[in-house]
């Protein structure tokens, strides 16, 4: 039991620290594109849990009858949360230098 905890433990650490380094390297971007990465950041505050699940399952290339039944939801609705998802990312994908941009 005592090496199993050891093992979980070492398991959980191994993830949080996978997890801190991917934020870390995530400003390893060229400066110009930055604001995508700021703007993003907007973005994702403004979408629904539904929405975050869908879009990142539609972002690692899952298609929508996968994820509808991953998240035991309709086909339909998977793809009517990634359409609102596109519309709510719309903005971010205007580059600031083009004056079209909040951000």
């Amino acid at each position: 039991d005592a090496d199993a905890n050891i093992l979980e433990d070492a398991i959980v650490q191994s993830e949080e620290f996978s997890a801190k380094l991917a934020i870390f390297r995530s400003g390893l971007i060229p400066p110009e594109q930055r604001w995508l990465q700021l703007n993003a950041h907007k973005i994702y505050d403004k979408l629904s849990k539904r929405e975050i699940a869908v879009f990142e399952m539609r972002t690692l290339k899952h298609t929508f009858p996968v994820i509808a039944d991953a998240l035991n939801i309709s086909v339909s609705s998977a793809k009517t949360y990634w359409r609102r998802c596109l519309a709510k990312c719309e903005k971010m994908f205007v580059s600031p230098i083009d004056g079209n941009s909040d951000g």
